[in-house]
């Protein structure tokens, strides 16, 4: 019984052992990008766009150039351009952003 208080008396003496304290942690939320490509593309007689090249891109390592050729097809822009004259069959500049996450 004796051996039984003493082992009973170590546990209760000895230092609670606390959590470590937790750490901040500073967490960068990344900003949207923005990308830009600029075409040079051809008016098509229904307002479609057709041969279309990439003038310009920015940042030049992602390759917004080849994502705006891709997305080129489905752009539709209206046949008469500010001076009232048909763009069909007309080169155009086509400004394509892209916001990046």
């Amino acid at each position: 019984m004796i051996a039984s208080f003493v082992l009973a008396a170590a546990v209760t003496t000895a230092a609670p052992v606390l959590p470590a304290e937790p750490q901040a942690r500073v967490v960068q939320v990344a900003q949207p990008r923005e990308a830009v490509a600029l075409l040079s593309c051809m008016v098509k007689n229904n307002g479609g766009l057709a041969d279309c090249s990439v003038q310009a891109e920015s940042p030049r390592d992602l390759g917004v150039g080849d994502a705006a050729l891709q997305m080129a097809s489905q752009i539709q822009v209206e046949l008469l351009g500010p001076d009232g004259k048909s763009r069909a069959g007309s080169f155009i500049d086509v400004p394509i952003r892209i916001r990046i996450r």
